[in-house]
């Protein structure tokens, strides 16, 4: 892994005035067009993981590779090696156990802090400073969740520096559908590696806008094929919840969409939780090849992002990610109109409806909303909630499992994750 392009110098010499403390978000890392490649050890958490803890100078260079003959000697960090595993993952492919990566980041960058650090002092410290910056409950106090919505520049900045009390850099990556994400966070440290200071410079690379994405994990491991998956989520978005937050949103230039649940995807999967992405550059959407679809699609699968748009962005994001990795299955027609069929079979409103489960504001329990959807449906949904601005948790989006030719729906092998309380609001739409 590479990070922003600033001049380096060559260094014998171990003085320098300060560190930059870096932390990578796995979901942005992932959601590119090389993807990435789960560690041996398996999936990382959800969390910030550890890109590297680099001496930099106040002028903004920085000293690398400052003593060849002192490598990376992994029975020098033993006992922390679990702890690495967990905390400093590596996401490069070939997958590794994190060895490669480490022993790069010694070699590198902590070469150069070797007269106040020795190799067991620079990885323990990092660990320590990961620790107590713990950026993921900064942004998750703050509302700011992993949850594919965009937030503002500013909010991200102003949430880290409120609980950590210095002014972070914030480094941002671009997806497919050039999007700006939150990627890394630069926070600046002592020359001792104990303490958070004000950044003396800042990086000067900053491709961020003034909204960014903050992504849910999203990686494949390329030891699997593209071609092959194991099975669809069929996943269906209330429109209420997606409005009900910070960031609001936009309705689509045909109007305001019915009261009732939107497609958002039909996303091939592993079984092991991971799924692959963007698997064919060569094939675009063509509007040309829905033409049929389109009044259907702009009914069943809006889009409420902003600034409003007739859905084809939508489309074609949804088509290049995912669908591409199903062609073996399904061409572009028969991707959307499986997604047109599924939600049609499905009718999840009226399902929710004859249980008593309205969209009116009122909150309902969890295992309530679960159970009507598997009494209607015969299968175990996976609920997604996100939150509003006054920090009620929310019905957002609802995940079923369909087999590999999009036409039925089975049990889940894996459900996601989720955030959700044991009471719920189905908001208003």
């Amino acid at each position: 892994m590479l990070h922003l392009q600033y001049l380096s110098v060559s260094c014998v010499a171990q003085n320098f005035d300060f560190f930059y403390f870096v932390q990578q978000w796995p979901g942005s890392y992932c959601d590119t067009q090389k993807s990435c490649c789960y560690p041996t050890t398996g999936k990382p958490k959800a969390d910030f993981g550890i890109h590297g803890l680099w001496p930099n100078y106040n002028d903004g260079t920085y000293p690398s590779n400052c003593d060849p003959s002192n490598p990376f000697k992994q029975t020098q960090i033993s006992d922390l090696t679990s702890n690495l595993q967990r905390n400093w993952p590596t996401l490069a492919c070939p997958r590794g156990d994190g060895t490669q990566f480490w022993s790069h980041e010694w070699e590198k960058h902590g070469t150069c802090s070797e007269s106040i650090l020795q190799q067991h002092d620079y990885f323990e410290a990092a660990l320590s400073l990961k620790q107590r910056s713990n950026l993921l409950q900064a942004l998750t106090s703050a509302g700011i969740e992993a949850d594919g919505g965009s937030y503002s520049l500013s909010s991200i900045k102003g949430a880290i520096k409120e609980a950590i009390g210095h002014s972070p850099f914030i480094e941002c990556n671009v997806d497919s559908s050039r999007n700006t994400q939150l990627y890394q966070v630069y926070l600046c440290v002592d020359t001792s590696a104990s303490n958070f200071i004000e950044c003396p410079v800042f990086p000067k690379n900053n491709k961020c806008a003034s909204q960014i994405e903050y992504l849910s994990i999203v990686c494949v491991s390329q030891s699997q094929s593209q071609d092959s998956f194991d099975f669809f989520y069929f996943v269906l978005q209330w429109p209420g919840a997606y409005c009900d937050t910070k960031q609001s949103c936009c309705y689509p230039k045909t109007g305001k969409p019915a009261s009732d649940f939107g497609i958002h995807g039909l996303w091939p999967n592993y079984k092991d939780g991971s799924w692959p992405s963007n698997c064919d550059p060569d094939s675009v959407f063509d509007k040309s090849q829905i033409s049929d679809l389109i009044s259907s699609m702009e009914k069943e699968w809006p889009s409420l992002s902003c600034p409003s748009s007739n859905g084809m962005r939508f489309w074609s994001h949804e088509w290049e990610k995912h669908g591409t990795c199903a062609e073996s299955e399904l061409d572009i027609r028969d991707y959307f109109g499986k997604a047109l069929q599924l939600k049609h079979k499905l009718n999840l409103l009226n399902i929710l409806k004859n249980a008593g489960i309205e969209a009116d504001d009122g909150f309902y329990s969890l295992e309530s909303i679960s159970e009507a959807v598997k009494e209607g449906l015969g299968f175990t949904p996976g609920i997604e909630c996100n939150r509003d601005s006054a920090h009620n948790t929310q019905l957002y989006q609802v995940y079923f499992c369909v087999d590999t030719t999009a036409s039925d729906f089975i049990e889940c092998p894996i459900l996601p994750t989720t955030k959700c309380g044991s009471q719920i609001q189905f908001p208003k739409f």
